[in-house]
């Protein structure tokens, strides 16, 4: 078997490696290459850096790699994360290959596909959960109803007999007493000490409670082409309690609950299914909720406790990266350890998704509820709180009991959290009335008339290109003593903890999450921070409690992360080492730098520049120097196109800079244009008029919409518009433009939008991928501002180069990536900007990868015609 690697034919390769039955089939020269280098990496506990062009078959390197690191002992797993859903689909495609492939009687390697709650509670994934609340706020209600349902120390009375569940339930032992207790001796007003089981909940409460659902009447729910054992929509507290029997049911215990929930606990946290529920071993969430419905328990609980049992872990940047999702897979599951090889694909979009994880904002809205947690709670330790009926000494009594648990705290110090948080909304609002005052004039006149502008804003609290203490921490110090912020953790953590202990409310605090923030906000790194009120446009009733510009926008202070690579190194540091791929990770030392690998390498290694071909593995590979120190192992290696040379056709045109000084504004006579924006507009109707289908990317999808409207007039094929829109309008444009209904059309999208990555144009749906300019980011936007401020500080005034400069060219290279998926297909790639030039001001060129700057070649404006004729007229 053989196969064409650029301009030659060679031979796939059989090996006699281990890993080599991990491999569906004889691999490719740059695949027993990758594969050696990343186990060699692995093996060491370091981190590979893998650029390869489509073909190469990075998934599956990577996936051989790392199992063959688990199966050799040297790993407990492997956990693979991809931000674009298509490539977490290849990731289960390639492990169930691996499978179909081991021999008869070697075990499967297993794999499990994680996902958040809205795809794996049953309720959420059928829209049964409360409107009012996002589905995070509604599933954790329904959980901390269903604990208190089956706690062993619950007083509530489930509508059950002692016979209805095969004996189990006992009555209590105390003389006198005939309360249900369940699975112990003693209900829980006499239980003693001689009951030794420490687990919270009681099994035998669960399984009565889960009887109870299913027994009664309607409609069961449906999901995942399975019915449960349960109703259609979530059950509520009065039809399982015996409300003759149980004390008065508290606000609190009140409510709906998840019997699926409840069953993992009657179950005593045992997983009814495992692997083998796939004929492949590789569960994904259609299957595990599946099977769990079908048995009645929680599929998101049953994810969970699979995850340690799985070979390979398969999810999204979240499950490593975001520190809520992690308390699932690191503090939960305990799969984030120096047991668990990374691997990280797209890798090229991590700084970017990372940075907008460990970005943090907190709503006016929450503001004002922990003000309201902080003032009930002074209630309570005053004596005066509770509600109606209810003793108010009580709420004294176990309010004073939670605050003696915090060393040091009064209630004095409530008082001064909850006066701290009234200067805070004020301030916001003295900031934001500034704004769009300045901005709008009488904007409440225009929000009346209907005539003041849908725009979000985002009002900077310092000077973005500086290093300074913003104004709200500023003015705060004149006000408070410098340690509020920090106290604010402190005082909503013992708020939170005296609602909660408090059986006699509903109400779910806020105050714990608003008072970390506060004092994040406080001592984060002003380098490293930017602060900022987020202003989201949303028309609203008017509320008198709030300020009158709260009924045209949701207003949220900002804690930005610029510059992530100290968190990702903490976190690479943790693990047990993994490779990082994409198609356009190069220049590798500024990869290294900005992703906090160069930390993990020590501070004495460095990142070579230098790169050699690699003649032995047969293909076009480049590789760095491998970087190795006391700490961890860094190497990196690059692989160029192995399809046929003469398939394709890449292109310089040697056009006017197209930067927003230069192309003028979008006019849409040709006579209003600038003469580079002429030259672009000329160059894109030849791209547009030329063989087959054609992706124009554009510097923004604003000029996208001038390319559209300029196509339109002078090309005969139809010309879609991609804006930045919702997944199903994306997807729906797409299907017009893959018709496969002889009729070739032009799609015209932003080299910054959704389309030109993760997107598969294969075989004949691309002929020509085309972008027109660099595509940067808004440097003007102040968040961007503080982002290469603190890049320039970071990196010694390299800021604009490593956050704007080498982002914006693999957004280029990601969009050419679109065309030439396959060996047999043929195609055009085409730079339409004179700055991709070796020798050009302002060149972009050395970030290309060595493969790119050889084939690229420069042509005129006026020869582009007579290229692409010659290159698709020449077999005809």
């Amino acid at each position: 078997m053989s196969d064409s690697i650029g301009d030659r034919t060679v031979p796939r390769v059989s090996i006699d490696a281990e890993w080599a039955d991990l491999f569906p089939f004889d691999p490719y020269p740059q695949q027993v290459d990758g594969v050696e280098r990343a186990l060699d990496v692995c093996r060491d506990q370091g981190y590979l850096l893998l650029e390869g062009a489509c073909g190469t078959g990075k998934t599956l390197i990577a996936l051989a790699a790392g199992v063959q690191t688990v199966l050799d002992g040297d790993a407990d797993r492997v956990m693979a994360v991809t931000p674009v859903k298509q490539q977490l689909k290849q990731f289960v495609t390639e492990i169930r290959a691996i499978n179909d492939n081991r021999e008869d009687g070697e075990t499967p390697i297993t794999g499990l596909v994680m996902v958040g709650k809205r795809d794996m509670l049953p309720y959420a994934r059928e829209e049964q959960l409360s409107d009012a609340k996002s589905v995070h706020d509604a599933a954790s209600d329904m959980r901390e109803t269903t604990a208190s349902l089956i706690s062993r120390e619950s007083m509530l009375e489930l509508d059950i007999a002692p016979d209805d569940l095969d004996g189990r339930i006992n009555t209590c032992d105390e003389s006198g007493c005939d309360r249900l207790s369940y699975g112990s001796h003693e209900c829980p007003e006499h239980r003693s000490e001689r009951d030794e089981d420490t687990t919270w909940y009681d099994p035998v409460r669960a399984k009565a409670l889960c009887q109870l659902v299913s027994e009664s009447d309607g409609p069961r729910l449906e999901t995942a082409g399975a019915t449960a054992p349960y109703p259609e929509s979530p059950p509520h507290t009065r039809d399982v309690l015996d409300i003759y029997a149980s004390d008065e049911i508290p606000a609190a215990d009140a409510g709906y609950f998840d019997p699926f929930y409840a069953r993992f606990f009657a179950d005593e946290e045992w997983i009814p299914f495992g692997f083998d529920e796939s004929e492949t071993s590789v569960l994904d969430s259609e299957t595990i909720v599946r099977a769990a419905v079908s048995r009645g328990t929680c599929p998101h609980e049953a994810m969970a406790s699979l995850m340690s049992e799985a070979d390979v872990l398969i999810g999204n940047y979240n499950h490593v990266f975001d520190p809520m999702t992690r308390r699932l897979t690191g503090e939960k599951a305990g799969v984030l350890d120096e047991g668990t090889v990374l691997i990280i694909d797209e890798a090229h979009m991590l700084e970017e998704r990372v940075r907008d994880l460990l970005s943090d904002t907190l709503s006016l809205h929450a503001l004002r509820t922990a003000h309201r947690d902080i003032a009930l709670a002074r209630e309570y330790l005053s004596g005066t709180g509770g509600e109606p009926g209810a003793d108010p000494l009580a709420h004294q009594r176990q309010a004073k009991s939670v605050l003696s648990d915090y060393d040091g705290l009064k209630a004095s110090d409530l008082r001064v959290g909850q006066q701290f948080i009234e200067w805070l909304i004020e301030a916001i609002d003295e900031e934001v009335s500034s704004f769009l005052h300045e901005e709008y004039g009488d904007w409440q006149r225009r929000f009346r008339e209907g005539s003041l502008p849908t725009d979000d804003h985002e009002i900077p609290l310092r000077d973005p290109q500086t290093v300074a203490v913003d104004r709200l921490t500023e003015a705060a110090g004149s006000t408070f003593d410098d340690d509020v912020w920090r106290r604010m953790r402190t005082i909503g953590s013992a708020v939170g903890a005296i609602h909660e202990a408090d059986s006699q409310t509903d109400r779910t605090p806020v105050s714990e999450g608003v008072g970390m923030l506060l004092f994040e906000w406080g001592l984060a790194d002003e380098r490293t921070y930017f602060r900022e009120i987020e202003l989201e446009y949303a028309e609203k009733p008017a509320d008198t409690t709030l300020p009158d510009w709260v009924s045209a926008y949701n207003g949220a202070l900002s804690l930005y992360n610029c510059i992530p690579h100290d968190p990702l190194a903490t976190i690479f540091e943790d693990l047990a080492g993994g490779v990082l791929m994409s198609a356009t990770l190069e220049p590798f030392d500024v990869y290294l730098r900005v992703s906090g690998l160069d930390h993990l390498a020590g501070s004495d290694s460095t990142s070579t520049s230098d790169s050699t071909t690699n003649s032995a593995s047969g293909s076009n590979a480049t590789h760095g120097a491998e970087q190795e120190t006391d700490s961890r192992r860094i190497e990196t290696t690059g692989y160029g196109l192995s399809f046929p040379r003469k398939n394709r056709a890449s292109w310089i045109v040697d056009l006017p800079a197209f930067t927003y000084r230069n192309r003028g504004p979008p006019s849409a006579a040709f006579d209003a244009m600038t003469r580079a924006r002429q030259a672009h507009a000329s160059a894109i109707v030849t791209v547009a008029r030329s063989h087959g289908n054609i992706l124009l990317c554009l510097p923004s999808y604003a000029e996208a919409e001038w390319a559209v409207t300029h196509l339109r007039e002078h090309v005969t094929k139809p010309v879609l518009c991609d804006r930045s829109s919702e997944s199903g309008t994306t997807d729906a444009m797409l299907g017009r433009f893959f018709q496969d209904d002889g009729t070739d059309r032009v799609l015209v999208t932003s080299a910054r939008g959704t389309v030109t990555e993760g997107i598969d144009y294969k075989g004949s749906r691309l002929h020509t991928a085309a972008v027109v300019g660099v595509p940067y980011a808004n440097t003007a936007n102040a968040r961007m501002k503080a982002v290469i401020n603190a890049y320039d500080r970071e990196f010694e005034d390299g800021g604009f180069e490593y956050a704007v400069k080498v982002p914006a060219v693999r957004k280029t290279r990601q969009a050419l990536g679109r065309v030439l998926r396959g060996h047999s297909e043929v195609g055009t790639r085409i730079l339409l900007d004179g700055r991709y030039r070796p020798d050009a001001p302002r060149s972009v060129n050395t970030y290309l990868s060595a493969s790119e700057r050889t084939e690229f070649t420069t042509v005129s404006p006026d020869m582009l015609d007579y290229a692409l004729n010659q290159f698709w007229d020449r077999d005809s």
